[in-house]
């Protein structure tokens, strides 16, 4: 009953709040709607914590209808409870802990990727690992959202974690050092052949802006002639850090992009300074379906501003500013407030109406309709006066297009169901064929084939935790699925 009481407080508090914000914008008539829906929500909610066949977490109730409430907005408005916003936080920002990705695989904590010079790197933890105990306790069985709380701490404090590994005979303990943990955003710097440099940008985290600015300066130390800028599979991140990257190749003065929503306060523009400025070496930027935002931003610049050429696939198409709202129990709402245009005056969104959020993502990956798609959008001019289109990403001025199909939906629910299927099949396939850890990697890539028999067995390790799935998808989508179970091996 305390519960309850609670919700129907919090609940009056809500309508207080879209009282006093809406009272300017609605009616009266409106505003009095608007109170009794949410008298029906609560009473709703009560209802089901009261007599509903099984106990339920009201939060989690409460937290499914938020999201039930934006998911119609547009596909990047998003709503993450306090953990997860964590986590999210962490792709950007850093944490302190012991650098390591992770998954739960079979009710072990496994270890998916170890950060190259973090702590764990450095006592030699490896991929495939899987943690058993931590601090003496057994982490079998662990839930998901329990193992940051175990692992991280403050810098400079210590975890005892004991792993099993494929081929030793007893499991190992460690004491591993926490550190701070920062988000790499420039894995390569290097050059190609004399003269001819080459940046990957993985993400726009708060360090790209200083991490790019010691990779040049490094390089043009060493004879910079030409930049290769990779920015494919870079989903996007700070909106500062894009700005930050163009200002680099921009000279100061000029517009990097600007933002343009339903209220006056989200018009902003955003220009390249003086400062920061490298030398006008010719320029490629490397994009494909999965560059977006602040990678779209960066591409956008250069290609309005003729300063480089921009070479690849159509990027992905994702233009629309999220503005974050934090609330008092930690939890985040990322809401769409703007969107973003190139100094030309092109949107950077893709449409998004009167189609599946399944269909708009996939869409992105379909080469042959991004093509047909861009007779039919807005024309542009760059500033040389080349022709350049607007409202479905960053067309590139040379194509270099994939005649593969995408990945069915078959394949990707493979890929990502909870199961791991690829992971834990390549786990027994090399337990079965040890010599495998002996190839080159590269001589493995070129040479190595699968046996013609390990598709069948891979459906049927599969159908055995999952019989409702036909043998023949399998073969229907077989060449996808030799190729990852490959990469995985």
């Amino acid at each position: 009953m305390k519960k309850r009481s609670k919700i129907i407080v919090a609940c009056a508090l809500i309508f207080v709040f879209f009282w006093a914000e809406g009272s300017s914008n609605y009616g009266i008539s409106q505003t009095k709607n608007l109170y009794q829906k949410i008298q029906v929500f609560n009473a709703v909610l009560n209802t089901i914590e009261s007599v509903y066949v099984e106990e339920v977490n009201p939060t989690s109730l409460i937290d499914d209808a938020i999201r039930g409430m934006i998911k119609n907005l547009d596909p990047h408005t998003t709503y993450l409870t306090a953990e997860e916003f964590k986590n999210w936080s962490k792709t950007y920002q850093g944490y302190s802990g012991i650098g390591i990705s992770f998954d739960i695989i079979k009710n072990k904590i496994t270890i998916m990727s170890v950060m190259e010079g973090g702590p764990s790197h450095k006592l030699g933890l490896l991929p495939g690992d899987r943690i058993i105990e931590i601090n003496g306790e057994s982490a079998i069985g662990i839930k998901r959202n329990d193992v940051p709380k175990k692992l991280m701490g403050p810098p400079g404090t210590t975890v005892r974690v004991t792993v099993e590994r494929q081929g030793w005979d007893k499991p190992k303990e460690f004491t591993i050092v926490r550190q701070k943990i920062e988000v790499e955003s420039i894995p390569q710097a290097t050059f190609l052949r004399p003269g001819l440099g080459y940046i990957r940008i993985a993400r726009f985290s708060r360090t790209t802006g200083q991490e790019l600015e010691t990779a040049l300066t490094n390089l043009e130390a060493q004879g910079l002639e030409k930049l290769i800028l990779d920015l494919r599979g870079n989903s996007g991140g700070y909106l500062q850090m894009a700005v930050e990257v163009a200002n680099k190749f921009i000279p100061g003065g000029k517009m990097i992009v600007y933002t343009k929503g339903r209220i006056p306060a989200a018009y902003r523009e955003y220009f390249a300074s003086p400062q920061g400025v490298h030398p006008m070496f010719p320029l490629i930027v490397l994009v494909d379906h999965t560059s977006a935002s602040a990678s779209e931003i960066v591409a956008g610049a250069i290609q309005d501003w003729d300063r480089g050429l921009i070479v690849g696939q159509t990027t992905f198409g994702k233009g629309l500013v999220q503005t974050q709202y934090p609330f008092s129990d930690g939890s985040v709402l990322l809401i769409t407030t703007a969107k973003y245009y190139t100094p030309s005056g092109r949107l950077i969104q893709r449409d998004f109406s009167h189609k599946s959020w399944e269909d708009y993502y996939r869409e992105a990956y379909n080469d042959s309709l991004r093509q047909q798609q861009l007779a039919k959008l807005p024309k542009f001019k760059t500033f040389a006066g080349r022709t350049v289109y607007g409202g479905g990403g960053i067309a590139p001025d040379i194509w270099l297009t994939s005649n593969e199909k995408p990945p069915s939906k078959f394949t990707i629910d493979l890929i990502y169901d909870e199961q791991r299927f690829f992971y834990t099949f390549a786990e027994e396939f090399l337990k079965n064929n040890p010599q495998i850890r002996q190839m080159d990697v590269i001589d493995f890539a070129q040479n190595y084939q699968l046996p013609p028999e390990t598709l069948d067995n891979f459906a049927e390790y599969v159908m055995k935790i999952k019989p409702e799935i036909s043998k023949e998808k399998f073969q229907q989508n077989a060449k996808d699925i030799r190729f990852l179970l490959k990469r995985q091996i």
